[in-house]
């Protein structure tokens, strides 16, 4: 049996990557058939990605005003 894969974001079922066909001996024969397999990945293509999730990364957070680098010169042993 010859299997094709396709993988589709899981929310809007959109192509992400569709592999080549995995050949058997029977490939090309009469009423030989490819079985596609589907896996689904990530959540949404960029086209169908929620607005809010879009604007989520364009969020400025401010300083804390704390450094994970050490502040003083004095080193603690």
């Amino acid at each position: 049996m010859c299997y094709q894969l396709v993988e589709l974001y899981s929310a809007c079922r959109c192509l992400y990557y569709q592999h080549a066909v995995d050949r058997c001996a029977s490939y090309g024969r009469r009423g030989h058939s490819v079985e596609k397999r589907v896996i689904f990945v990530g959540y949404a293509c960029t086209a169908h990605a929620s607005r809010q999730a879009a604007s989520a990364s364009n969020h400025k957070y401010s300083d804390s005003g704390y450094s994970s680098y050490r502040s003083s010169s004095r080193s603690y042993r």
